[in-house]
């Protein structure tokens, strides 16, 4: 990699891993609590509905925050079952392909793992085994990019960040995979990181093998740089 492209990269990474950065951001939501138990279970449902249309999906995140705060909060909201008081809703959109069944399925499963494990902490392939079968989650066996999880993966695990948790120590910021969705592929093209011709979970490990060349204990802070770049669109080096 060249060093102007490095620097590139080091600097958009230094401009956008701010807190300013929370306020246009899904993580926004977990930040609004203090207590781990809350932050995991308002992170994992904010990060399996980031997808399309921001503005749409942080509204509708809003309104699921409310719910669960008028409910004493996310993660009493699952323990004492509040989600139970949506069931009248089941059949109904919710957004996109998620259904309001899908949600209910996803918290009762997430109700499922506290009770079992008393955490949400495991690794990308463990996550995907607990949530098998709900919408949204890949499945074991998938080449997708699995964008979400690698997205809830590095706001838990990342540590010294003021946007990141870093609760979790189970797992490594070294060994984290780039959340990879339509735009991070896009610009990583344009930068030379990938020369792959989709958004799988090959591409997400080559950019992050890329990233490892300025970042190798902490590959994925090229998330910002990457989304700093699309927003400014500057000269490549």
């Amino acid at each position: 990699m060249k060093n102007s492209l490095k620097q590139l990269l080091n600097d958009a990474a230094t401009q956008y891993e701010t807190a300013e950065f929370i306020g246009t951001d899904p993580i926004q939501f977990p930040h609004r609590y203090s207590c781990r138990k809350d932050i995991e279970v308002s992170a994992f449902i904010s990060a399996w509905m980031a997808y399309g249309s921001r503005k749409v999906f942080l509204n509708i995140l809003d309104h699921l925050h409310k719910t669960m705060d008028s409910l004493g909060g996310p993660y009493s909201f699952i323990i004492d079952k509040g989600y139970s008081s949506l069931i009248d809703s089941e059949n109904n959109t919710l957004y996109r392909f998620y259904k309001w069944s899908d949600f209910l399925s996803l918290t009762e499963r997430i109700r499922e793992v506290l009770l079992s494990n008393g955490t949400l902490e495991a690794d990308d392939m463990e996550l995907r085994k607990m949530f098998n079968g709900i919408n949204g989650i890949p499945l074991v066996c998938s080449t997708s990019a699995n964008k979400r999880l690698h997205m809830f993966l590095r706001w838990m695990v990342r540590v010294g960040s003021p946007v990141d948790f870093g609760l979790w120590n189970s797992l490594s910021p070294s060994d984290l995979i780039i959340p990879l969705d339509t735009h991070v592929y896009q610009e990583s093209v344009k930068l030379g990181l990938t020369s792959r011709k989709c958004a799988d979970i090959k591409t997400a490990s080559e950019i992050t093998d890329h990233l490892k060349e300025i970042w190798p204990d902490d590959p994925v802070r090229g998330d910002f740089a990457l989304y700093g770049i699309g927003i400014n669109k500057p000269t490549i080096p």
